[in-house]
């Protein structure tokens, strides 16, 4: 049995248990962010911090692929360790913004550079009968890091002051697990062969494979490596990335690879995590720390199904899935995107009778403009069909009571019966929007979620399999970024409801593109996969 590949693919899979930290624990830190005056964070410091790590991660991944060229896909992924590592410790015992931004940025370092090479790493480590079954561990990995985070959020959501300290701090110990872990496991066999090392690949697939019995497997990668290089040295010398844009197959390989990690992004997955907590308050569960474990359920659920989709990428193929999971998309982001519609229609009434401090919250008429208003929250009677309420400024100290009128304490809430929106509006007919997210999260974990990464893995040839996968990781987190830094423009241009109109729209547009141009690679071997994106097919 080749227990070493399930070894390896655990070890080499734990940088996305780190991603998916950063990403689950992100949206509960911005939070304890609003409580704490020392840091002075304004909402553009706290936004820029938390998505602080995208643009590093970005441009590491472009650095990662020469890493993972020259020294090895195991020595990249030791380097992006080390940066991790160093950004959980700035980052976690940071006094102020700008240090606190170093350590961010740290991380994104660490994720980006392990993005370049882990998928590489394991697919150039599996046999092709278990590779897209191996590959495919990375949303499971990925969705276990999002709820170890918020797990973690959750747990210290209680300490106000320092409890974001320990959330982005822990997550040092899987990085440093990984690195003492990745010291022990051999080093890609092809790898070795690009760089003239025979023996050294021989040892490490014996190693691998548990046989001794590789030579044929050997000699298949040195053959295909071999033809690579006359197919290179025809093109001439000069840039890689030059050479891959003139190989037709190649930018064929490199469209679809790109273009899969585009749709898969811009379907909004980031946009569906941080509307997790807002749908969930909306069903009534105005408490940080309430909502945030709620939030531990919903991200169970996408691991029930990130489970289940390591046997479906072998046995319905990558294409079906691919088409299946993005039409999937599609109808939950209508469902998602039609609540917060119904939201704005049917939102609840503000009192204009009230005797309060004359300012801009008593000028509004309705709960949805309220809340929209950073400064304002939604004071309303704990009933179960809420008619109306008082839109009242937010407390100076903390965003959880507002600064005068019956939610002014958590006292005077519990003596008038009263409950405090400062984000969100309470509506009758929340459930649409968690059977939405529900259905999301179900499509997502099988199909968009591991797919892409799955697929940019294994469609390169193995000279431009480094700079292929780093080229579509970059697109991924450029996308993220795009996101990120447009998300709260892009609400306030087309409201909530129209961003989930739009995600619905980039998913159904994806199934088509898939449905036409991405081939089906399963159960074929990295040789056989260049056949598909060969000439004979039609270009893109």
């Amino acid at each position: 049995m080749p227990w070493l590949v399930y070894i390896l693919t655990f070890i080499a899979q734990l940088s996305l248990i780190n991603q998916g930290h950063d990403m689950g624990s992100s949206s509960g830190v911005s939070r304890l962010f609003k409580d704490i005056e020392y840091l002075h964070l304004t909402q553009v410091w706290n936004q820029l911090i938390t998505a602080g790590s995208l643009p590093s991660a970005a441009v590491a991944s472009l650095i990662g692929a020469f890493i993972s060229d020259s020294f090895g896909r195991k020595k990249c992924l030791m380097f992006a360790c080390i940066c991790y590592i160093l950004g959980c410790v700035v980052s976690g015992s940071a006094y102020n913004r700008a240090s606190l931004l170093i350590g961010r940025l740290l991380i994104g370092c660490g994720i980006g550079i392990a993005c370049a090479a882990t998928a590489v790493y394991v697919a150039e480590c599996s046999p092709s009968h278990l590779r897209g079954r191996l590959i495919g561990l990375s949303q499971p990995f990925l969705t276990i890091g999002i709820l170890f985070g918020t797990i973690i959020s959750a747990l210290f959501s209680y300490d106000k002051k320092n409890g974001w300290r320990y959330i982005w701090g822990i997550q040092a110990l899987f990085s440093c697990t990984q690195f003492f872990a990745l010291i022990f496991l051999p080093e890609s066999p092809h790898w070795f062969i690009q760089k003239s090392r025979k023996d050294e690949a021989t040892k490490a697939l014996i190693g691998i494979r548990n046989t001794k019995d590789v030579g044929e497997e050997i000699q298949e990668i040195e053959a295909n490596f071999n033809e690579i290089q006359e197919s290179i040295a025809k093109l001439g010398g000069g840039n890689l990335l030059v050479k891959m844009l003139k190989t037709r197959s190649v930018r064929r390989a490199l469209v679809v690879g790109c273009a899969i990690q585009l749709f898969a992004q811009f379907s909004g997955v980031n946009t569906v995590i941080f509307y997790s907590g807002i749908i969930i308050q909306m069903s009534g569960v105005g408490n940080v720390s309430s909502a945030l474990w709620d939030s531990v359920i919903v991200n169970c659920f996408s691991l029930t199904f990130a489970i289940i989709g390591m046997w479906l990428v072998d046995s319905v193929g990558r294409r079906k899935l691919s088409i299946i999971g993005l039409l999937g998309l599609f109808f939950s982001s209508l469902c998602i995107g039609t609540t917060f519609l119904m939201e704005a229609i049917y939102s609840p009434r503000v009192n204009t009778t009230n005797d309060f401090l004359n300012d801009t919250c008593s000028t509004y008429s309705q709960c949805n403009d309220c809340v929209r208003d950073a400064d304002c929250g939604f004071c309303y009677e704990d009933i179960r069909d809420v008619i109306d309420g008082d839109c009242l400024p937010v407390n100076d100290t903390s965003h959880l009571i507002s600064e005068v009128g019956a939610c002014n304490s958590s006292l005077s809430r519990s003596k008038y019966s009263m409950k405090w929106a400062y984000d969100y509006c309470p509506v009758s007919f929340s459930w649409v929007a968690i059977i939405g997210l529900s259905l999301y999260l179900m499509f997502y974990a099988p199909g968009m979620g591991p797919l892409p990464w799955t697929i940019n893995a294994e469609i390169y040839p193995l000279w431009a399999r480094s700079t292929g996968n780093a080229l579509g990781s970059m697109t991924a987190w450029i996308c993220n970024l795009i996101i990120a830094v447009s998300f709260l423009s892009f609400v306030e241009l087309i409201r909530s409801y129209g961003v989930f109109y739009v995600m619905a729209s980039v998913a159904l547009i994806g199934s088509v593109f898939c449905f036409f141009f991405l081939p089906e690679t399963k159960n074929k071997s990295l040789e056989e996969i260049e056949i598909l994106f060969s000439p004979k097919k039609p270009n893109v």
